[in-house]
């Protein structure tokens, strides 16, 4: 369960950012990785021909969300019942390279330098295999992208062996269906507007409208996928766009309308607890992320950096709370 949205500032400049939802309790870290280091996946190893920074699972130099040194960002989201991988062994007949579904992510940003050179690659180069995993499993995933063109596109495994490709024209990403089917359903939805209805005389009696923002009356609540893309679309589209010193600040604005506290969702028979335990943002043009945790409401940030070899960055987790300073009186 995961939000994705991509927003432009003034001046156009491009940012991008997500929630990152999980049942599993996972340690994270910022990870820069540099141009030519050897990427070690669970199916194969290969050398990052882009350096890029995003945020890691400690012990693990693999990215679930990233931007790299051309300002190519992208983030792995959950797919559950509509991803098709194969076996290892069908992808290596074909000659292409095996990937477990959690690490096309990390693959791309240290291959491809924007959108056109993701979709060319994802299906000439790589498929997802039903094989390996760093997690244990080869989890069911699909993919957004967004470069400093402002294009955006989607990836998603839902062909055996390939990949269905659309290009994201609203900016919005989040799960199962398949990506089309949301924008489909956004039929629905083409009424809603930020404007207050005013109340009206009907009969004799003076009818009142039903308050401030009723002009997004019907705009779903809950947190399936179907409606956070609807309402992640119009949140977005209806915020006043701002400038490049401000847009960071939007796209978590945006973003914490779809933070799950714990204990809302609940999975499976094990009573797993699904909550948001990250939002990050990136800067495509500084090649920077922002992030919050959980538990440290605080922004922290990484930019992109020369080093030498991969490196992980701590995340603080504690929250800093800063007390109030008196006024200095005039």
């Amino acid at each position: 369960m995961c939000t994705g949205i991509s927003l432009f500032s003034k001046q156009g400049n491009p940012y991008w950012g997500r929630t990152q939802e999980f049942d599993l309790e996972l340690e994270y870290a910022g990870l820069i990785m540099p141009r030519g280091a050897s990427i070690q996946a669970s199916l194969m190893e290969y050398e990052a021909k882009h350096s890029f920074v995003g945020m890691s699972i400690k012990g693990i130099n693999m990215i679930v969300d990233g931007v790299n040194d051309a300002g190519l960002a992208g983030g792995s989201f959950y797919f559950a019942n509509v991803h098709r991988y194969v076996p290892q062994s069908e992808i290596e007949a074909v000659g292409k390279l095996p990937l477990a579904g959690e690490e096309f992510v990390t693959w791309a940003l240290a291959n491809c330098r924007n959108v056109e050179e993701v979709r060319e690659k994802a299906l000439s180069q790589v498929a997802i295999s039903s094989d390996g995993g760093v997690l244990g499993e080869s989890m069911p995933q699909h993919y957004v992208f967004q470069d400093l063109s402002g294009k955006s596109i989607v990836v998603e495994p839902s062909i055996p062996g390939s990949f269905s490709i659309y290009d994201n024209s609203v900016g919005t990403f989040t799960n199962s269906p398949k990506f089309d089917w949301h924008m489909t359903n956004l039929e629905n939805y083409v009424g809603l507007t930020k404007q207050i209805f005013p109340g009206r005389p009907i009969g004799k009696a003076d009818v009142y409208s039903s308050g401030k923002g009723n002009g997004l009356h019907g705009i779903p609540g809950d947190f399936t996928p179907h409606s956070r893309f609807v309402r992640a679309t119009f949140l977005n589209h209806f915020s006043d766009p701002v400038d490049s010193d401000k847009a960071i600040e939007l796209v978590f604005h945006v973003l914490d309308s779809f933070d799950i506290p714990k204990g809302v969702i609940v999975t499976g028979d094990n009573h797993s607890v699904q909550y948001t335990q990250y939002t990050s943002a990136y800067d495509l043009e500084a090649r920077a992320l922002y992030v919050h945790m959980y538990d440290n409401r605080q922004v922290q940030m990484l930019t992109l950096e020369a080093i030498a070899e991969p490196t992980q960055f701590e995340i603080e987790m504690k929250q800093k709370i800063t007390k109030m300073k008196k006024l200095r009186s005039s």
